[in-house]
């Protein structure tokens, strides 16, 4: 009541504190979207830069590689050049020479004709000058040397290069060849420097007419300084975006070409004026030492210098240049500029009608709180008498609760708690006294930790489907102490569902079953066993014989035997020494049986000194088996006993039945070797006998 009369007389507080909370969080959206979109677009233009400025790298670097592999293919395509130029001048001249020969060999005489078809080839030049037409005949005899004529109606069989190589006696071997063409590779002196021999390349070709020879070649480095212009032109014809180019500079400093250091081309770096351009270049020789980007002072397309421009070089060990491609400038950087500056004025506008609307969303909402601070007097009045009510509650329901706890408690079954996911969230005491295990070492655990490998996968799946359909499931499980050892439990489980439907607890009760369990089998023991001599009692015989035939019909190449031994003139040492001696003689004979027969054997006592020997099943002579064994039981039997001070001496009778060889009905090979057993006694006792067909017929009434 206190705190309802101090809400009605601090209306006024109220109010303004409602105000001060709606300005608060007014003003801190108005921030959070100003400087949110401020973020958002400084971001988005410096992602789109990085983007753009990435990709002008991208092509510097596309440039240069691109310009690079033209420049390898062409120089390591020399020798290819060479070649074909070769194939096509002397092809061309074989052809010249063919066609001076269809007009001119039935006019005029052979040796005439001969040198006609010289003197036209004579002159003839290409490679830039230094390529020239050679003819040898099949001796070796230079017919044509145009740069050396004292050669030429001499023999040059024996010239040979630096190398040792006797190239015009490979010239032969070419024009003697099925085809009569070919290439011949050789080292002979350049004709503008004779003091050393370079390597050369020559096409031979058979003119058939006067089975000539006729040949041209070049020198491999000739081609390759001859390709450098070409080069040049390629590279200095490059150009990406408005203003990248290529440069291209020796190791050395020597300009070779560059848009943008046209002024320099040709000169070496020490002819550069000391200074600017020269530390310039020398600058960016010395930061090149792999492929890659570097920052250097370089120049643009028109001269003009740019100071740390980022640039990509790639050097060229073929002509030991450097090319070097930069100061490339993207036309989407300057969209972008102007883009920004744009959106920035747009940003300035929306910011100013966002505080309008602030301004006006706050005076409404002022009015608005100024109209329902009235009401809330009322509200808060009804809220704190439904607070105390609560209160009231919550305290009912925490005595009850404790109760409830008190209860499960004292309760003597195990109880155990667990959630959705089947984590465990609470036990009881009758849970530790009868698991081991303290809540610390099962909280949040699966329930899984209890559980014994005596169930397999499919026990437990059961058990889960039966909570999924119907809520609940009993059943008897074996589980595991903390300490290890495995006992029985009788379980019940129950799901726990909301009103929505649910699962919010599984809730699983407990006893432990262990001395139930031992007692149950105490009486099946007493209800299978003889009480005297611990012997599987008829009871049990009867159900192993039953299983040992069902398993006969399975597998008919197998057999089991059946021998029923009874005590011969037992009732005379009851009636002699008393029941109690008797029963001690049975014990001993039972102790007798169990150690003479097979681990596979079944030793039972059906009454009184009656005892059945179940043999099981086994492949082979069943026969043999049974009459071994009822003499190593016949030999047990008929050993002195000592009874209470009593010496005895007892022997036994036997019949033996087999199945299926006599019968496979249970009841029937019972008869059949009881059958046999009183066809021993009528013998004189103390043996045994098999049973035989005509026992049945003669069977006394």
């Amino acid at each position: 009541m206190d705190f309802t009369r101090k809400l009605r007389n601090s209306g006024l507080y109220q109010f303004w504190l409602m105000t001060a909370v709606l300005v608060s969080l007014l003003a801190g959206v108005f921030a959070y979207f100003c400087i949110t979109s401020q973020h958002y677009t400084n971001t988005h233009f410096e992602n789109l830069q990085a983007s753009i400025e990435l990709n002008i790298n991208r092509r510097l670097q596309s440039e240069v590689v691109d310009a690079a592999h033209f420049i390898d293919a062409r120089y390591h395509g020399a020798e290819q050049v060479i070649m074909t130029r070769s194939q096509h001048e002397v092809l061309e001249a074989v052809e010249v020479m063919n066609s001076l020969y269809q007009q001119y060999h039935n006019k005029m005489p052979e040796a005439q004709l001969k040198t006609l078809l010289l003197n036209a080839l004579r002159g003839v030049r290409f490679f830039n000058g230094r390529g020239y037409l050679f003819i040898a005949d099949q001796t070796g005899k230079s017919l044509l040397s145009p740069l050396q004529p004292e050669l030429e109606n001499s023999s040059i069989l024996d010239l040979k290069d630096d190398q040792g190589t006797y190239f015009v006696r490979r010239i032969l071997q070419v024009g003697r060849s099925q085809g009569g063409r070919g290439y011949v590779r050789y080292r002979w002196y350049s004709p503008a420097d004779q003091s050393a021999m370079r390597e050369k390349i020559a096409f031979i070709a058979r003119f058939e007419p006067f089975n000539w020879l006729v040949g041209t070649g070049d020198y491999v480095s000739k081609i390759k300084e001859d390709l450098q212009q070409e080069v040049v032109d390629y590279l200095t014809s490059i150009q990406f975006g408005n203003d990248g180019y290529i440069s291209v500079i020796e190791r050395n400093g020597k300009v070779i070409a560059g848009k943008g250091l046209n002024r320099f081309v040709g000169l070496q770096l020490s002819r550069l004026d000391s200074g600017g351009d020269r530390d310039r270049i020398a600058g960016l020789l010395s930061k090149v030492e792999t492929e890659g980007f570097i920052r250097t002072d370089w120049y643009q397309v028109n001269g003009q210098t740019v100071d740390n421009q980022l640039v990509y070089v790639r050097p060229l060990p073929v002509w030991d240049w450097i090319l070097v491609a930069g100061v490339y400038t993207d036309p989407s950087l300057k969209l972008l500029q102007e883009q920004r500056q744009v959106i920035r004025e747009h940003q300035e506008e929306s910011n100013i009608t966002l505080l309008v609307l602030f301004v006006l969303v706050l005076f409404i909402a002022f009015l608005l709180v100024r109209y329902y601070s009235r009401g809330l007097r009322i509200v808060f009045s009804d809220f704190q008498a439904n607070l105390d009510q609560k209160n009231i509650t919550l305290s009912e329901n925490a005595r009850s609760l404790e109760i409830s706890r008190r209860i499960v408690d004292a309760a003597h079954e195990g109880i155990m708690i667990t959630d959705a996911d089947n984590r465990i969230i609470q036990i009881n005491d009758s849970f530790t006294r009868i698991t081991g295990y303290l809540f610390d070492d099962v909280k949040g655990k699966n329930p899984s930790i209890l559980r014994s490998s005596a169930h397999d996968f499919t026990f437990y799946q059961e058990m889960w489907s039966a909570l999924d359909k119907e809520g609940e499931w009993h059943g008897e499980v074996w589980n595991v102490r903390k300490n290890g050892t495995v006992y029985p439990q009788a379980l019940s489980i129950t799901c726990y569902r909301n009103q929505q439907g649910e699962i919010e607890n599984y809730i699983g009760t407990f006893t432990d079953i262990s001395q139930r369990k031992a007692f149950e089998e105490q009486l099946e023991h007493l209800a299978q066993s003889d009480s005297l001599t611990d012997l599987p009692n008829r009871r049990s015989l009867s159900s192993r014989l039953q299983h040992e035939l069902s398993v006969l019909k399975r597998h008919p190449e197998r057999q089991i035997g059946v021998i029923f031994m009874d005590l011969d003139f037992f009732k005379q040492i009851n009636d002699t020494y008393g029941h109690g001696i008797g029963d001690q003689v049975l014990i001993v004979i039972a102790r007798r049986l169990r150690d003479t027969v097979r681990a596979i054997d079944m030793v039972s006592r059906v009454g009184g000194d009656e005892f059945v020997i179940l043999l099981g099943n086994q492949s082979g002579d069943m026969k043999e088996t049974a009459v071994q064994l009822s003499e190593r039981i016949l030999a047990a039997v008929s050993e002195p006993l000592s009874v209470a001070g009593e010496s005895l001496l007892l022997t036994a009778s036997l019949g033996i039945a087999l199945a299926p060889a006599d019968t496979d009905d249970d009841t029937r090979l019972m008869e059949y070797a009881d059958l046999a057993l009183y066809q021993a006694k009528q013998e004189g006792r103390n043996n045994f006998r098999t049973f035989a067909q005509w026992m049945a017929g003669e069977q006394p009434h």
